[in-house]
């Protein structure tokens, strides 16, 4: 057993983090060993609580990892503070089947697990509620976030096999909290951040209370690459209030991300190969007075209430309007080893709105002996899409790759405001059973009915395509527990996709594609002991893969993707020292294109292999000292459809101090972190220039450079 240990602990390179309660104390190691595929046991040093053993996953609220037949990771606030992690970006290391694909760069890039390509609002939500995911958000908005790994669609509703990603709002606090923090950045980024909780009980009955929790940021300064800055504004306020049996929970927020100067998209045609060693901290891969200006401001409520100790009700809803101001700098390497520079004032997507809601009823039901914990609900949201009336491509220059130059700002295009390009409406009928036939044997089924529309529009509010369709998403798991404190499960999910849209200059553009069938068969095991978990989980994933036939330029449905991988995960605390980390190996296949030099190749921008290994260690000596060190490392990965180049895959190493004393009855954490310590250059993300599959142009985006981050944090 001591020999099975040690090889689940060195096997083990990231995993999902960290569920945590703010207000739960620990003056010690506390170890729960209840445990999820990627989600690992709960780990909580000196009122540190990184892990959660209970979560909700799709319209189920309240289950044991170790009882869900998924593969789910997490990461707490608790985690985020700790390693200062302000963005989705830095987020997804820690997530060894999560990656970014920075299509329009890093910060409004879109989220994917298992290696396949994320959508815009069908893979994201807020408290449960649809939002956009190609916004920025600040993560000191949150209690947590997860990522369920792989399909979903029969949870919440059609959606790319890419996973769901959902971020849990911060919430009133049973304890007055007061959270106060300065922070400084690699060049010169200051940030300020206050988080203030209260809680008022009425007549001191635990049932009957309103509270509110304040939370703000101010962040400015140059960012890592000469001449650049960073300016990110947030405010947000949560207003609870129960009465016995009814809970209403709301939020409301308001985020300013404004990021100039930082280098910007390469793009390079199939015979170029990509070079390396490329400094993102040199001027000249980005300008000054170039970059994005994001805003983004959401509403949403949740009301529940408790029918009686076996069955609930949650209603909720959400508006989201996201502006997103993006004059793009773009760089392209050309066949005499140069960079062509250009500046782009996109006609793509500047304005994003969002209506989502959901209602769930969830409840117990016994048939004899056979409990079932069932769920009976809808979710969905209408999605409107605006496009900027006027675009302009300016170039600028040419330059060196490794000599990169400045060049002042052109006369710009006049700001000419948007038009309605389309709409998507989607609604999901829900339906689950979790069925518990013994102390061994389990099933969970999940099925959904869902109409789906979608509309385009042309500039002048011509409709130019669309379809009206319905279509059924259902999964099936059947769990077998040896022991209590572990699980064997397989899982089979049949799901639907959204149609995409033919891209421009293709015989049938802007019209959609009708939706497409995902499939998927996982098969994992997971296991818990006092102070270690553990797990693997064995994946096969397929969808249609739309792409332009050369033969007669059209857009249409003509091969698979498909990957097999496996995730390894693990979880070891011994005393002052934890492990948590994880591992995925892919296999991404583009299968039966028809066309011989890109049919049974390997998906560009995905790496084979990808893990990370976090370590963290209290020192023992007198107060809190803890050192903390990660691991990152990304595989190399296909550059092109035909698999003649690739990028090199990359190592970075993180390493952390945090002391933390008391001061006049208030917590104070003193707080250093080294991000790539190495300086290691690197593509952090690369994939086709074309999301509808026209393979004639790809993009990169660069890593980020070494940074040092220094804070400290007053909590009373």
């Amino acid at each position: 057993m001591k020999k099975i240990r040690i090889a689940l602990m060195l096997l083990a390179v990231s995993v999902g983090y960290m569920s945590a309660q703010n207000t739960e104390k620990a003056e010690t190691y506390d170890k729960e060993v209840n445990l999820q595929t990627v989600e690992v046991v709960a780990y909580r040093l000196k009122n540190i609580s990184y892990t959660d053993s209970i979560i909700g996953v799709g319209p189920w609220s309240n289950l044991r990892l170790l009882d869900v037949p998924y593969s789910i990771s997490t990461l707490t606030s608790d985690m985020m503070k700790n390693l200062q992690v302000n963005s989705l970006n830095e987020v997804s290391k820690y997530m060894p089947s999560m990656q970014i694909e920075a299509r329009g760069g890093l910060e409004v890039g879109r989220p994917q697990t298992r290696g396949f390509q994320g959508s815009v609002v069908e893979c994201s939500r807020l408290d449960g509620l649809n939002i956009v995911s190609t916004t920025a958000y600040p993560m000191e908005q949150f209690d947590r976030f997860e990522v369920l790994n792989g399909i979903a669609g029969s949870l919440y509703g059609p959606a790319s096999p890419a996973g769901s990603f959902n971020y849990s709002s911060k919430r009133v606090l049973d304890k007055p909290v007061g959270d106060v923090s300065i922070a400084y950045q690699t060049q010169g980024i200051g940030t300020y951040h206050a988080d203030l909780s209260h809680r008022y009980f009425i007549n001191d009955d635990k049932n009957k209370s309103y509270g509110f929790r304040i939370n703000g940021l101010y962040a400015d300064g140059e960012g890592f690459a000469d001449y650049s800055n960073l300016n990110r504004t947030f405010i947000g306020a949560a207003f609870d209030a129960k009465y016995n049996n009814l809970t209403i929970e709301t939020n409301l927020s308001r985020y300013n991300y404004k990021q100039y100067g930082y280098p910007g998209g390469f793009s390079y045609g199939t015979a170029i190969q990509i070079p390396k060693d490329i400094d993102p901290n040199k001027i000249g891969y980005g300008l000054e007075w170039a970059g994005m200006d994001l805003r983004t401001v959401t509403a949403n409520a949740n009301v529940k209430y408790a029918i009686n100790d076996q069955w609930k009700i949650v209603a909720g809803i959400l508006s989201q309007t996201v502006d997103r101001g993006m004059l793009n700098p773009g760089n392209t390497f050309t066949p005499d080893d140069s960079i062509s520079s250009a500046l782009n004032a996109s006609s793509g997507a500047g304005r994003f709105k969002i209506l989502s809601n959901r209602i769930v009823v969830n409840g117990l039901i016994y048939t004899g002996k056979v409990l079932h914990n069932v769920v009976i609900g809808t979710t969905g949201f209408v999605w409107d899409i605006y496009n900027a009336n006027a675009s302009k491509n300016i170039p600028l220059g040419k330059a060196g790759i490794y000599t990169p130059v400045t060049y002042p700002q052109p006369q710009l295009p006049p700001v000419d405001g948007h038009y309605h390009g389309s709409q998507n409406t989607q609604q999901s009928f829900n339906l689950g059973d979790d069925v518990t036939f013994n102390n061994h044997f389990s099933t969970m089924l999940s099925l959904s009915y869902n109409q789906i529309k979608n509309e385009s529009y042309s500039r002048i509010g011509d409709k130019t395509g669309g379809y009206d369709d319905n279509a059924f998403c259902y999964s099936a798991s059947l769990l077998y527990k040896p022991l209590d404190n572990m699980t064997v499960y397989g899982t089979y999910s049949d799901v639907v996709q959204q149609g995409s849209l033919a891209p421009k200059g293709t015989a049938n553009e802007d019209q959609l594609l009708d939706p497409y069938r995902c499939k998927q068969y996982e098969l994992g095991y997971k296991v818990a002991f006092p102070g270690i978990g553990a797990g693997i989980a064995l994946f096969d994933l397929s969808r249609p893969y739309p792409f332009v036939d050369p033969a007669d330029n059209t857009y249409k449905l003509q091969g698979t993707q498909e990957n097999t991988g496996v995730e390894i995960y693990g979880d070891v605390a011994y005393k002052r020292l934890h492990f948590i980390g994880g591992l995925t190996y892919l296999n991404p296949k583009l299968k039966d294109t028809g066309i011989e030099a890109t049919s049974n190749k390997d998906v560009v921008g995905v790496p084979k292999l990808q893990g990370n290994l976090f370590v963290e260690y209290q020192l023992p000596v007198q107060g809190n000292l803890s050192i903390n060190g990660n691991v990152h490392h990304a595989g190399a990965k296909a550059a092109n459809d035909i698999n003649t180049t690739e990028i090199d895959g990359y190592t970075t190493f993180d390493l952390g101090l945090r002391y933390t004393t008391s001061f006049l009855k208030t917590r104070v954490i003193w707080n250093l972190q080294t991000t790539n310590l190495t300086n290691q250059k690197y593509w952090a993300s690369i994939f086709p220039g074309s999301i509808n599959g026209n393979g004639n142009s790809y993009s990169a985006f660069l890593g980020s450079p070494r940074e040092i981050k220094v804070s400290v944090r007053v909590l009373f």
